[in-house]
């Protein structure tokens, strides 16, 4: 029954280039996910391999190669949960490079679900996880400068609204996610970011809430990635997994994007439910993905 399934993002890629670097970065991820599938046969080992290979590949929002914040420094956000509603999650985390190994210490070290502010930091210092100081990449400076400009020549306000509000950014939101389950049935579901380009105001967005971007229950395991708040409004990954109390994983898919639709909802979907059926889609253009089945050849898009 072992599969795992991830994700790169979702929106607009800028080129080919950019396409190929995703599913590059992807593969990568998905044979090492499941190479820990076959050697351990645990999901949860399987999504933390899955996503801490694209956080340290600067083509991705997670990890090294997050996005900047309007200060121009990095806080990153980061959730895992499995099967028996077990979860952890961290946000606004600093310094780290693989933010999903810190939300799985809060998962199985603490009686909470999400830490964020000092109480993170002194976690994060009380257990010893390395920091790292250059998770700032070339791309991301230059994005950074991009978008002060725009706020200086009045095209974007301070706090992130759009002069233009009809008009949709043409951009590619490279949240990174994994879903697995292994031979025990165990499900696991975990998601990481750098979340929103210029955040303020010590924003959060999806990926760290339970239910939101990340979620996980006896019928399946789900991750997103998009349009954070109105993944919230939504709590669309919470809806996956309802859905899959009566579906397979890609018609209830299907109907919670259909949801997303209506409510102009740019986002994308990876799941698996409790018998090893996928679920993956979109409402943006584009969306990285793979995944692999257990006898099967990977599918990488």
């Amino acid at each position: 029954m072992k599969a795992i399934i991830v994700h790169g993002g979702t929106g607009s890629f800028k080129s080919v280039t950019d396409a190929d670097e995703h599913r590059r970065g992807i593969e990568e991820a998905v044979r090492q996910g499941f190479l820990t599938l076959e050697k351990i046969n645990s999901a949860e080992e399987a999504v933390v391999t899955a996503v801490s290979v694209m956080e340290e590949d600067p083509t991705f929002n997670c990890g090294r190669g997050s996005v900047l914040t309007y200060r121009g420094d990095i806080e990153m956000d980061a959730a895992i949960m499995d099967n028996n509603l077990n979860a952890g999650a961290v946000s606004g985390l600093k310094r780290i490079l693989h933010p999903i190994t810190v939300a799985r210490a809060v998962m199985e070290q603490t009686d909470h679900v999400l830490l964020a502010g000092a109480e993170l930091e002194e976690f994060v210092t009380v257990l010893g996880f390395p920091r790292e100081d250059n998770l700032i990449v070339p791309k991301r400076l230059v994005q950074w400068k991009e978008e002060l400009e725009k706020i200086a020549r009045g095209e974007k306000t301070r706090f992130g609204k759009s002069v233009k509000l009809a008009k949709k950014a043409e951009e590619y939101h490279s949240t990174c996610g994994a879903v697995a389950i292994d031979d025990h049935g165990r499900m696991t579901a975990g998601t990481s970011t750098g979340g929103m380009m210029m955040k303020s105001f010590g924003r959060v967005g999806d990926s760290p809430i339970i239910g939101a971007g990340t979620y996980a229950d006896s019928f399946g395991a789900v991750s997103a990635t998009g349009h954070g708040e109105k993944i919230m409004k939504l709590t669309l990954s919470r809806l996956v997994a309802f859905f899959m109390e009566q579906y397979p994983a890609q018609k209830s898919v299907d109907i919670a994007l259909e949801r997303a639709r209506y409510f102009d909802c740019e986002c994308g979907l990876i799941a698996l439910d409790r018998y090893g059926n996928i679920g993956i889609g979109h409402t943006s253009k584009d969306m990285s993905w793979a995944f692999i089945k257990d006898g099967h050849a990977p599918v990488i898009f």
